[in-house]
């Protein structure tokens, strides 16, 4: 990513253009995805010309990738005890709590195939996820095994919410936690 934009700078009439953009931004992201969403339906959304989009955020690239923040609750799961990791990160992904993180990392995910983004998202999950629980792990393949645990992650919200398999969404979620965090366990702590 670029240098992170210094908000400090802009008068208050800046602050609400560049708010009015995220905002629009995030909703149209929201209902077409990266792909479909364009920045001059952003613009057209938050009511200004084109160009401020790409003044206040310098592509659109630059500007998904800053609204489609996944939010820090996951750390606080990361830290729980050990022996639990894999039941709490499914129940983590499942809640409420989780919506946030689910509602940016799903359409990271499915723009990855952009460079830049790919990129960002890899970063994201190696500082967000893989870095923290690897240095918590004992013996080999230790990285091997939180990307591997991070796989059955992007599965399972994948078949939840992109394919909204029914068979899952009919399950109970105290059943999904059970045995999808006990798999995820077996790979983390075997």
């Amino acid at each position: 990513m670029t240098e992170p934009f210094d908000q400090t700078r802009l008068r208050p009439a800046g602050r609400a253009t560049r708010e009015a953009i995220a905002t629009a931004a995030r909703e149209m992201f929201d209902e077409h995805g990266y792909d479909g969403a364009s920045v001059r339906a952003i613009a057209s959304r938050a009511d200004i010309d084109p160009a401020l989009v790409i003044r206040h955020f310098g592509s659109k690239e630059e500007l998904f990738l800053e609204v489609m923040q996944t939010g820090d609750g996951i750390q606080e799961v990361l830290r729980g005890p050990l022996e639990a990791i894999g039941r709490r990160m499914v129940a983590y992904f499942l809640s409420d709590e989780g919506e946030q993180f689910r509602n940016a990392f799903l359409p990271l995910t499915r723009a990855a195939h952009h460079p830049k983004i790919g990129t960002e998202l890899g970063r994201r999950s190696k500082e967000l996820f893989v870095d923290p629980l690897v240095d918590r792990l004992d013996g080999e393949d230790r990285e091997l095994r939180v990307l591997l645990a991070g796989a059955q992650m992007n599965g399972l919200l994948n078949a939840l919410f992109v394919q909204r398999r029914e068979e899952l969404l009919g399950a109970s979620a105290d059943r999904i936690i059970e045995i999808y965090g006990d798999a995820m366990q077996a790979v983390l702590t075997p």
